[in-house]
């Protein structure tokens, strides 16, 4: 799975702007994480078309980078994310983002951005 990082102004109307874009591209946003701090306002998302979506952004001025991130799937119960971020963590994998995807069925799904998917992977 594919997450696009994008800057965007800290300014009001600016998450409108980006759904528009996508929206009139015909791209889903499937999940999505935004936060503001000093100024700056970052968006991470998942888009049912992810190269189309980042071409989209660029081609409207936004700046955006990729990332190939890991889904994984936790019980959904107290302390199933820490034990797993515990886990990742001692064998020196850095979890650099977070996207929850979804629960169901007792099962959440994370997408996770690490610095190093393939030892993430033989981990989970």
């Amino acid at each position: 799975m594919i997450q696009i990082d994008i800057d965007v102004p800290d300014r009001p109307g600016e998450l409108a702007k980006l759904a528009a874009v996508l929206g009139t591209a015909g791209i889903n946003i499937d999940a999505i994480s935004a936060e503001s701090v000093g100024g700056r306002s970052y968006v991470s998302l998942i888009a049912n078309q992810p190269v189309q979506a980042r071409e989209a952004l660029v081609k409207h001025g936004y700046t955006c980078s990729t990332r190939t991130v890991l889904v994984v799937r936790l019980d959904d119960r107290p302390g199933a994310l820490a034990a797993l971020a515990q886990k990742l963590g001692d064998a020196g994998v850095d979890v650099v983002s977070a996207i929850h995807l979804g629960t169901v069925g007792g099962h959440a799904q994370l997408a996770l951005g690490v610095d190093n998917l393939e030892k993430a992977r033989s981990l989970v």
